[in-house]
């Protein structure tokens, strides 16, 4: 009877241990359908009123992370980082979901993984990494910054305002971040913060042809005529063909003279 028991006991364990080796090998693929499937978090799931996901709930402290599986998760964002430069995007996008697996503290991983979201434009799972990335590293600007253009391409104007607002107080040297800022504030009919926000994109690029004629095609809505005239000539000046600007200058001189 002792020996049988001895028996089934050796067996439990022997099955504990192949449990916990297929566990960590599936472990990333569990832990990538959980963490981006919309409206999940580890405390919860959220409501339709939560936006917010608490970094101490999805990206913890490394200190409370194994060593062994911190360099596991070292050494699959390494092969991720491999692959990204080969051009092998999927491939890079389960590594670093692995090596998030290993080691949820890993911030390199949630960033790259969050830039290859934005480039493939998954907008949601995009959102959900920069969410958690802007708690745990307050203090850098490219994630507010792509958060906001995560939101932005989900119609949520005032919190991609927000987040936008929140990257230029880090860092004011950058013209794209006032430029997204002021059509955020176009559509949202906010125009007095509109004008001024792409005046400050055109003071920090000024030789950028988009932001000059966004700003003319925003005068002409306005009725600004006089200083899109003014701005389209500039730009005609140093962009004799451009035909949009061409175009814009011909209808609104055609106007002004009737």
């Amino acid at each position: 009877m002792i020996e049988i028991l001895l028996a089934l006991l050796s067996g439990l364990v022997l099955l504990l241990i192949f449990f916990r080796r297929w566990y960590l090998l599936e472990k990333s693929t569990l832990f990538g359908k959980m963490v981006f499937k919309k409206g999940f978090r580890l405390a919860g799931k959220l409501t339709k009123d939560d936006h917010e996901i608490t970094p101490k709930e999805m990206i913890p402290d490394q200190s409370s992370i194994a060593p062994k599986l911190i360099v596991k998760g070292d050494t699959y964002f390494k092969k991720a980082e491999i692959e990204l430069k080969k051009g092998n995007t999927p491939e890079a996008e389960k590594l670093y979901i692995k090596s998030i697996a290993m080691d949820p503290s890993h911030i390199e991983s949630h960033a790259k993984l969050g830039a290859i979201y934005l480039n493939q434009k998954q907008f949601g799972k995009a959102e959900l990494i920069y969410r958690k990335l802007i708690v745990a590293v307050s203090d850098d600007p490219i994630y507010f910054s792509n958060l906001g253009l995560s939101l932005f391409h989900q119609e949520k104007y005032s919190e991609a305002k927000d987040n936008y607002e929140q990257a230029i107080e880090l860092d004011p040297n950058r013209a794209g971040r006032f430029y997204s800022l002021a059509r955020i504030n176009h559509l949202m009919n906010d125009m007095d913060d509109a004008f001024v926000n792409i005046e400050k994109a055109l003071n920090l690029d000024p030789d950028n042809l988009d932001y000059g004629l966004t700003l003319a095609h925003w005068q002409i809505e306005k009725n600004l005529d006089s200083e899109a005239k003014v701005l389209l000539e500039n730009i005609l000046r140093h962009w004799p063909e451009n035909k949009e600007a061409a175009s814009l200058l011909k209808e609104i001189s055609g106007e002004q003279k009737e």
